[in-house]
């Protein structure tokens, strides 16, 4: 996977490498920040009002100044993207707190994407069990992500794809950088967001594509995910992935019509917002 070359911090243009952030910057030493993974397509990034809307909203939640608008967020990518020289992959839009008690934002790009065969097999979920998350910060993508990282390492190294965070009731939560989809009778559900899930610019969509008749939100058990009739799982990069296995239990893919589906109606949309 190639990272930057180039990155934009404070709007300026440089090197990746020589980049620097301030060592006693609340940002790094107490991970005061946020940030979105912005799918980029064609040279373009997707659905990005979604994620300025999302962004914007969680600086001001965390305390941290920001005022850049759409447009200009927009032009800040685009420079990164053609300095990379970048097609397909993502865009990471990083805010943090500076040593002056003002907010920097760095954008770096990554070439990361996921191939059509990762698609044609599916993601392996490992279910692992987590505390509750209704913390006052869970609904917000911060910089304190080192719980998701090492879950998400343990789970490849297992030969899974993603963790999936169950509490000890058997309540699902979500995987460590994905919101979690089950389908049965036609219907699919997911947790809402009083159970702790990140509120996903996918999942959002999702649930506005589907409507109140395909889709619900609640508590979703470790039970009805056995006995789902198709499961999917959805981020800013993933879109809508279909599942193939969730621990032992194994789906076919053969027979995922809602998934399938909704995988396609989705795909138009994305295109549809480039």
């Amino acid at each position: 996977m190639n990272t930057s070359h180039y990155v934009l911090l404070d709007n300026v243009l440089q090197p990746g490498i020589a980049a620097q952030v301030p060592a006693l910057s609340e940002g790094f030493l107490y991970g005061h920040g946020v940030f979105e993974t912005i799918k980029v397509h064609g040279g373009h990034p997707a659905f990005l009002a979604d994620h300025h809307a999302r962004l914007t909203a969680s600086a001001r939640a965390l305390d941290l100044p920001y005022s850049v608008d759409l447009g200009t967020l927009h032009d800040r990518l685009h420079r990164v993207i053609v300095a990379n020289h970048l097609t397909d992959g993502s865009a990471k839009v990083v805010l943090f707190n500076n040593e002056n008690a003002t907010t920097s934002e760095l954008i770096c790009t990554s070439e990361k994407r996921y191939p059509a065969d990762t698609y044609a097999r599916g993601f392996r979920l490992r279910t692992v069990f987590s505390g509750e998350r209704t913390g006052s910060l869970s609904e917000y993508k911060t910089l304190n992500y080192l719980v998701n990282i090492r879950a998400k390492r343990a789970a490849v190294a297992a030969g899974f794809d993603e963790p999936l965070f169950i509490t000890p009731a058997g309540i699902v939560i979500e995987g460590a950088t994905t919101n979690v989809f089950a389908v049965r009778g036609g219907v699919a559900l997911t947790p809402a967001l009083a159970c702790g899930p990140l509120p996903g610019t996918a999942r959002a969509r999702v649930l506005a594509l589907l409507g109140p008749e395909r889709v619900r939100e609640g508590l979703l058990t470790r039970t009805e995910l056995e006995h789902a009739d198709e499961i999917f799982v959805t981020n800013a990069l993933l879109g809508v992935m279909p599942v193939s296995r969730c621990d032992d239990r194994a789906l076919d893919l053969n027979c995922t019509p809602f998934t399938s589906a909704l995988r396609e109606t989705y795909r138009t949309l994305e295109a549809q917002s480039l």
